[in-house]
């Protein structure tokens, strides 16, 4: 899996510092993602887990500003981002409309909204984002072919792992 490259196109996913640079003097809007950088370090290797990134370049469309239908998609890129969920449903049609993989982050309540065009992946964590919001999230993807709806244990694991989403020790009165 190639993380860094000679791309220029905004949406190649090169390092975290180069992607957070995206939002700066950014205005924000209450779509913006505030994944903390090790919970999506986590996605990522669970993705490789279970797709081939051999020679693939991860594509990260969604920052404030981004015009994620006009990007430019190289053929070996797979998206692997935290879409704005307003248009959650809309944006899992268009990818699966122009073959592009991807692997999104979902709403955890609505994600069966997407059922008809690819597979929804279920994690029994709730996700603390970098802003303090505490989201229900699971994940949308067209990697797992014919499957319609599954849980993953081990992405909940690697999730609950990560430290922003350790919750403090209770200390003793």
């Amino acid at each position: 899996m190639k993380r860094t490259g000679g791309s220029n196109n905004p949406i190649v996913f090169k390092d975290y510092e180069s992607f957070v640079a995206k939002f700066t003097d950014k205005a924000k809007t209450t779509d913006d993602c505030y994944t903390p950088q090790d919970v999506y370090e986590a996605v990522v290797e669970y993705v490789k887990s279970i797709h081939d990134m051999t020679g693939k370049l991860i594509l990260r469309p969604f920052f404030p500003g981004g015009d994620y239908e006009n990007a430019e998609y190289p053929e070996n890129g797979v998206v692997i981002d935290n879409p704005p969920f307003s248009i959650f449903t809309k944006i899992c049609r268009w990818y699966s409309e122009k073959n592009i993989p991807f692997f999104l982050f979902g709403p955890g309540l609505t994600i069966g909204q997407i059922f008809d065009c690819c597979s929804a992946i279920i994690v029994g964590e709730q996700i603390k984002f970098s802003n303090g919001a505490l989201v229900k999230c699971n994940f949308a993807t067209n990697l797992i072919g014919d499957v319609l709806l599954c849980s993953s244990p081990r992405l909940t694991k690697m999730l609950a792992a990560c430290d922003s989403q350790k919750k403090p020790e209770r200390l003793q009165k």
